[in-house]
């Protein structure tokens, strides 16, 4: 580096094992590595159960039917998709960092509009939240695929996330605004409950 202790690096990617691995004491490399080993296993079990319950009880309960022996279900299913991720990961090169920041990027799109203007104005209807969601969701994926097959360029700073949450919330509140006539007759008691605290 700098100093001339170490070889110049490969990549950016490489400076914080190289510092703990030539630079910090063993114990504390030793720490930071586990550290890091057990956040990404907590994450990714976390996932995959949830992918895991959402297959085997939140979208048969959705198409009205349940699943027999969910227990059962639920661990192959978890096998399945465990060893699908394996595979994605081991296949893909940039494709996984493509996937995580569409993923990242999807659930704001969708979920932040609907929640921060769903649960604090008294206007949002469900069309508004429906219509908001489908637009991040379909934003969000025709611009995240278009510039990873880099079709085109954003400009410095903006990103399709962005683009896709300003989106989701224009119609958000153009839905809502459309649609006021049946908002008071649409939200659940529960809901009203939480927006009125």
């Amino acid at each position: 580096m700098a100093g001339g202790r170490l070889a110049p690096l490969a990549a950016p990617d490489q400076a914080t094992p190289a510092l703990l691995l030539n630079v910090t004491p063993i114990v504390l490399a030793a720490l930071v590595f586990s550290g890091v080993a057990a956040a990404t296993m907590s994450a990714a079990n976390s996932f995959i159960n949830i992918g895991a319950a959402i297959v085997t009880h939140d979208l048969p309960i959705a198409l009205g039917r349940r699943v027999n022996n969910e227990l059962l279900w639920g661990r192959t299913v978890t096998i399945v998709i465990g060893v699908a991720a394996a595979i994605t990961a081991q296949r893909s090169g940039s494709t996984v960092a493509f996937l995580g920041i569409f993923g990242w990027g999807l659930f704001a799109s969708t979920l932040v509009p609907a929640l921060a203007v769903g649960l604090n104005w008294e206007g949002a209807t469900r069309a508004g939240a429906m219509a908001s969601i489908a637009t991040g969701l379909v934003v969000t994926l025709a611009l995240e695929t278009a510039a990873y097959r880099k079709a085109f360029t954003f400009p410095a700073g903006v990103t399709a996330s962005a683009v896709a949450m300003v989106a989701s919330f224009l119609v958000f509140i153009l839905v809502s605004m459309l649609t006021r006539r049946t908002a008071p007759s649409t939200l659940d008691p529960d809901v009203r409950l939480v927006m009125e605290l």
